[in-house]
């Protein structure tokens, strides 16, 4: 053995000494961080201060975790475009499950969804608002109305919902910005959604939660199938040949969006997190 080998072998120690914290704390529970006020969900992350943001570096995304005494907060900070892959098309699904575990039954799909004003009121009033009828007529002077809004996705979660059907619940809300260098998600998950359902969470408790993005939708598979079908008539008679159109009709998504012949990359992750109690 070399004399060089024992010092290189003591200088990689030492450098691992020292990033070690930084793994350990970032492998463990992400912990909430308590806020007296509740956060504004505008897709700014002006009022996340002092919160602990951890990476997801496969999609160069950060993301930190707060909560009050009735809402759970999230924010997710993306610093690049490809990270986004088709979220705007997609959505995004955010689970909630047991510590440990990768369970699926509750869950929120949050996506922007453009409604007609009529929808509009039938979707509030589904939900147990009672509408007078100056505000029904707002609504309704507009044409179309967007939803920023949590469907609730999971088995368990939708099962406890159709129990208590008409009643009042408090649904999860989110907001997107984009600026030159990030665009930002927040999202805002009430804890218990209903005084008739036993709470989603509980302060001091921990949970894991997952979040699930980009990838083809069924509408943009068939909107790629249908461009092909469009394109194959025209392709060459000649064995083997390929029309110039067809690859380039086979690499862009129902948006338009070339993805240099390769499907958007579809992005998921958990991580085990704990509720801050109140101070």
């Amino acid at each position: 053995m070399s004399k060089k080998t024992p010092i290189l072998f003591l200088a990689l120690l030492f450098i691992f000494a020292l990033s070690w914290p930084q793994l350990r704390a970032q492998s463990g529970t992400v912990k909430s961080q308590f806020t007296e006020t509740p956060k504004r969900i505008d897709g700014q992350d002006d009022d996340w201060e002092g919160a602990g943001f951890f990476s997801f570096k496969e999609a160069n995304v950060d993301y930190a975790l707060a909560n009050d005494n009735s809402h759970l907060y999230l924010i997710l900070v993306f610093h690049d475009r490809a990270g986004l892959s088709t979220i705007e098309g997609t959505g995004v699904k955010i689970y909630i499950s047991q510590a440990g575990k990768k369970n699926k039954d509750i869950a929120f799909h949050f996506k922007r969804e453009q409604v007609s004003a009529e929808e509009a009121v039938s979707r509030l009033e589904s939900l147990g608002e009672v509408l007078p009828e100056e505000v029904k007529a707002q609504i309704l002077e507009k044409k179309v109305f967007a939803f920023y809004e949590g469907a609730p996705v999971g088995k368990k979660l939708k099962s406890d919902l159709e129990r208590i059907k008409g009643q009042k619940i408090e649904v999860p809300i989110f907001r997107y910005q984009k600026s030159r260098d990030k665009v930002i998600y927040e999202f805002r998950i009430p804890l218990q959604l209903s005084s008739a359902l036993a709470p989603i969470l509980q302060p001091g408790k921990s949970f894991n939660v997952g979040f699930d993005w980009g990838g083809l939708t069924d509408e943009m598979k068939r909107a790629i199938m249908e461009k092909r079908a469009e394109v194959s008539p025209r392709r060459p008679a000649i064995e083997g040949g390929v029309s110039e159109e067809s690859g380039a009709i086979a690499s862009r998504d129902s948006g338009g969006v070339d993805f240099g012949g390769k499907s958007p990359k579809k992005f998921n992750f958990w991580f085990t997190a704990e509720l801050a109690e109140a101070k």
